[in-house]
Order: structure tokens, then C-alpha cells, then sequence
């Protein structure tokens, strides 16, 4: 299981402006508020990652109540909407409108060069080492792939691409390489088409069930064939150190945090095995310190203060470099392959 290390010279605010950010977070509290303050029709939800019902609470993020599983450690929202609720805050809502149009436009050029185009060298180079066959279908159901699509689909040319997510139809791709295909929800994959390698960005911690997502896709990918996947966990020194208070973690677009031990878990004695494992997050340290400025009420443990105050770019760099060594970052991306079906 191969684990990949990787610090590239990125600031967070160049993907993500934080007047538009702080827009997109206040509507989306607004929002969630608004639709499901008092709703009657939320439902509990076993650990999406082990299936255990034992768990422990955590925080509340705009009312979302979220607990940390006991047996492999994952933290997820416990009580949720229903699925078609869920399904209508992606497809429909203003927030993932404003998502969209405002900030995903503003932030373009820096996300191709810095997210997009390294993610579409990540897929293709792993394509290269892991499937041998000559003519290869990939299936792309991730949220606001389109431009992951368009570069894949020029860079490659034995590749048939089908843009399968649920924000497919509303992304305008203009490559006549990549066919359209929507998923009518995005807890249903097991209608997608047969494929050989299947692309999930920041979909594993929206599905309201990560291990039978996995079974499902299982009549999906084909024997042999791999999937890219991407999603924060739990275990990462962000979410450790900030806890309800990580900038990242937004109701209900982060449902799902498994650990990486619990994701090590999910994959043995399955249909799947490991390929990659890597948490390449270059955010930890930034959005430590900068919620660590912006909070100063909140009594921060002394090690923090000691570890990370005067920590120059050198040192950033360096415990950078050791948090993805170790899987200690709070976003990981995972390659995983189906198993060859037994004679």
C-alpha cells in the first residue's frame, strides 16, 4: 500500500476567497436553519464506515449533531435528513448554487493549475501503472468534476470518459470526448454502466452509507478495475486540534469522517484491496494557525501554541512533509482496486 508525500507551494485562499467563503458559510447555516431546524423527518444513522451503533458524542456544527464512533473512530453526523432532502441541498439549493457560480468561478484558474491538473496526473498515472488493458472506460461521479473531466480528456485518448455525477448536467463541459450521464442520486451507483475505473471526489463523505456504497459498486467496476476516491478524515491533525471548530468541516457537504484506520478496516477481507492510501492535505497547519488568530477567546492547549507560534515557512514545510508521511493530514485520497473474480 503505496502512501504518497507531496508539499506544493498552495495557499487555501487562492481556492477558496474568504469574503466568498464567508459568504457560502453564512448562507449555508442560514439555510440549514431555514429547512431543517425543525423538521420531524430526520433520521439516525449507524457509523457509515463499520456499521457500529456504539458511539460517543462529539460536537454540534449548525445543527448537525455529530459523534465519534467507538470502535473505528470515524466522526459523522448521527441524525440526518432524508435522502431526497440531502439530494435537493446539492442539486438545488442556494448555497450550492452560490458554490458554483460565485466561488468555484472566482477561484478556476488557481484550482486547475494547483487542484485540478495535479489530481488528473494523480488518476492518469495511476490508470498507467494499475490497469493493463488497451481500451479503458472511466465513469466520473464526483461533485464539480467537469473540469477534472476536461483535463483528463486531454490528455488521454484510449480513455472513454462518461461524466456520471449528480451536478453533471449543470457543468457545461465542453469536451465532445466526455459523455454526459447524470446519476439521478448520488446513493444509487449501482445503475452506472460497467467501468474500469470509477473517479469519487468529495463523494464518500456525503453518502449516507460508506460500506454499502462500496457493495454497491461492486456490480459497478469492473474485476480488476480501480477507484480514485477522495474524502476528510477524522484522524487528521486539523480536525483533532479544531474539532467543531475546523473551518472545513460544513454541514451536510462533510456527513462522513472516517479514520484512516477505519478505512484500512472497511477495504480488508473485502471485494477490495488497498493500492494507495495517502493523506497529501496542505491545509492543517494554515487553518490551525489562522483559527487560532481569529479565536482568541478559546483556551488552545499550550502544545499547540508552542509547536505551532513560531513556526516559519521552513517549518511548515517540514511537519508538512511529516503529517503525509505519517497519515496525519485531514484529507486523504485512496486507490483501491476490485479484486479479480475467483475461478
Amino acid at each position: 500500500m503505496k502512501t504518497v508525500v507531496s508539499v506544493n507551494e498552495i495557499d487555501e485562499l487562492e481556492i477558496k476567497p474568504q469574503s466568498e467563503l464567508d459568504q457560502w458559510k453564512k448562507l449555508v447555516k442560514e439555510e440549514i436553519l431555514s429547512r431543517w431546524e425543525y423538521s420531524t423527518e430526520l433520521y439516525e444513522v449507524p457509523c457509515p464506515v463499520c456499521n457500529s451503533e456504539i458511539n460517543s458524542p462529539a460536537f454540534d456544527k449548525f445543527g448537525f449533531k455529530y459523534v465519534e464512533c467507538n470502535d473505528c473512530k470515524a466522526i459523522f453526523a448521527r441524525t440526518r435528513p432524508k435522502n431526497s432532502e440531502l439530494h435537493w441541498w446539492y442539486t438545488q439549493s442556494n448555497s450550492a448554487n452560490f458554490w458554483q457560480q460565485k466561488l468555484l468561478t472566482l477561484s478556476a484558474e488557481s484550482r486547475k493549475s494547483k487542484i485540478v491538473e495535479p489530481r488528473a496526473l494523480w488518476i492518469l498515472d495511476g490508470i498507467s501503472e494499475y490497469i493493463s488493458k488497451k481500451d479503458i472506460k472511466l465513469t466520473d461521479i464526483s461533485f464539480f468534476g467537469g473540469p477534472l473531466v476536461e483535463v483528463l480528456a486531454g490528455h488521454s485518448t484510449n480513455i472513454q470518459i462518461t461524466s456520471s455525477g449528480i451536478l453533471s448536467y449543470k457543468e457545461n463541459v465542453n469536451s465532445v470526448r466526455v459523455a454526459i450521464d447524470s446519476l439521478p442520486a448520488i446513493d444509487n451507483p449501482g445503475i452506472l454502466k460497467k467501468t474500469d475505473v470509477l473517479i469519487a471526489i468529495d463523494v464518500l463523505d456525503r453518502v449516507r452509507n460508506i460500506k454499502s456504497f462500496m457493495a454497491d459498486l461492486e456490480d459497478v467496476v469492473n474485476p480488476g478495475g480501480v477507484v480514485f476516491a477522495t474524502c476528510p478524515v477524522s484522524s487528521g491533525f486539523e480536525i483533532q486540534s479544531l474539532w467543531e471548530l475546523s473551518p472545513s468541516l460544513n454541514p451536510p457537504d462533510k456527513l462522513n469522517l472516517p479514520s484512516v484506520q477505519g478505512l484500512i478496516d472497511l477495504f480488508s477481507g473485502s471485494e477490495w484491496e488497498i493500492l494507495e492510501l495517502s493523506t497529501p492535505g496542505m491545509f492543517d497547519i494554515q487553518s490551525i494557525k489562522r483559527e487560532m488568530n481569529k479565536s482568541k477567546d478559546v483556551k488552545w492547549p499550550r502544545s499547540l501554541h508552542a509547536l505551532l507560534d513560531h513556526m516559519d515557512k521552513q517549518g511548515v514545510e517540514q511537519f508538512t512533509e511529516y503529517l503525509q508521511s505519517q497519515r496525519l493530514s485531514s484529507f486523504a485520497r485512496i486507490v483501491i482496486r476490485r479484486i479479480s473474480e475467483k475461478i
